[in-house]
């Protein structure tokens, strides 16, 4: 009689998972983290945009239409087609629109990229941008993460006054943020205002996620600022390598910024309060 015996089977226990990361802020401080320690072991999924595609940039205007922000934004897309000459820089630009059901002023994006400075001034003279309260720069960086998949692009540049979101929609933007700096895509954001809750806003922005972060006073900063915007136009058809041959100090900090990694925690005292009647402070 045999005396083997075998091992009597039964219901495995199932194994243990992790709960779902579901809000935002969550969702955020982990994929810092995942980031932070890739980079510690070398393992930065970071890349730039190939060669072939890079010349392409998402600009997207936030400002009441044919108003002096919108004149400006006018301008500097036009010396970013004068910087680019030769190159094969094509951009696609993007406001917004009426309400949604929310309350919430709808994104809108153009359907071709475009090539010429008049055709791109054209197309915004027919622009009706109704901005103003609760525009969201969280709509803009959800639809260029889109985008990205289709046409790689080197730069997603915002231009706006006031931006309105919520601590939610903040951790939401900083996460499409990483998403396209992952794919070697950069995100500016310049500011064209003097108003503080937006400046803390993006500002926070660019710390954890590694967007640029250029605020502007036309009283005391035309200079500089058009020479960060040369720089930056280089930048959008050449990469880094096209900014060093530009040079100048406008250069200089650019590549300084451009090398500054997201931080790896968002610490209590980082969190942004959003609250429309807050200071940046409190």
């Amino acid at each position: 009689m045999s005396k083997d015996l075998t091992k009597r089977t039964g219901p495995t226990k199932p194994e243990r998972q992790e709960p779902a990361v579901t809000d935002p802020a969550s969702r955020l401080k982990h994929e810092l983290m995942k980031d932070h320690l890739d980079r510690l072991f070398g393992k930065d999924e970071s890349t730039a945009a190939p060669d072939n595609k890079s010349s392409r940039v998402l600009f997207a205007v936030a400002n009441h239409a044919h108003g002096p922000g919108w004149d400006r934004a006018k301008s500097l897309q036009r010396l970013m087609f004068d910087v680019a000459a030769g190159s094969d820089l094509k951009m696609k630009f993007a406001c917004w629109g009426s309400d949604n059901s929310s309350g919430v002023r709808r994104f809108r994006i153009g359907r071709r990229w475009i090539a010429d400075p008049n055709e791109m001034a054209g197309h915004m003279d027919k622009a009706e941008c109704a901005c103003g309260c609760f525009v969201h720069v969280h709509s803009v960086l959800k639809q260029a993460v889109k985008e990205n998949k289709d046409q790689p692009m080197r730069a997603v540049v915002i231009v706006g006054d006031a931006f309105h979101d919520d601590e939610d929609s903040l951790a939401e933007a900083a996460i499409c943020i990483n998403q396209l700096r992952r794919a070697g895509t950069t995100v500016f954001l310049f500011q064209l205002s003097n108003d503080h809750v937006t400046a803390h806003k993006l500002k926070y922005l660019a710390r954890v996620s590694g967007a640029i972060h250029l605020p502007f006073d036309p009283r005391t900063q035309e200079r500089q600022f058009s020479e960060m915007w040369k720089a930056i136009s280089a930048y959008a058809t050449g990469g880094e390598e096209a900014v060093k041959t530009t040079g100048g100090p406008a250069g200089t900090l650019l590549l300084e910024q451009l090398k500054q990694a997201p931080m790896p925690v968002i610490e209590a005292r980082e969190h942004v309060r959003v609250n429309r009647d807050s200071s940046p402070d409190r």
